[in-house]
């Protein structure tokens, strides 16, 4: 049975303190193959930086590739040719579960 403490990462407030990444910070991640967990090659606050960095990564491997995203307001975003976001990527580090944010939200089953 879930108790309160279980839905404490539901809270944004909460669940923000225990986010390992900071906003603005541009990540190299692995697109290619798609991991189930998000695989950072390197993190940075420089958008040339980080962008050198990914173009050195995508021409050292053959059967992978590697995108540069942005974290902002929470979220990885994809970036624009100057580095700002676009639009949110799809891949994040984590997600609640539908069901479970549901089975939160539904009254018999809070006690």
């Amino acid at each position: 049975m879930d108790t309160p403490t279980d839905f404490l990462f539901l809270n944004e407030r909460i669940s923000t303190n225990f986010n390992p990444f900071y906003e603005g910070e541009y990540l190299v991640i692995q697109t290619y193959p798609r991991e189930i967990g998000l695989r950072i090659s390197k993190r940075d606050f420089d958008y040339q930086s980080a962008k050198n960095y990914c173009e050195l990564e995508n021409m050292a491997h053959d059967y992978t590739s590697f995108g540069v995203r942005v974290f902002h307001e929470q979220k990885l975003w994809d970036i624009d040719f100057c580095g700002h976001p676009s639009n949110i990527s799809k891949q994040q580090d984590w997600k609640i579960s539908p069901e479970y944010l549901s089975a939160h939200s539904d009254s018999e089953t809070n006690e």
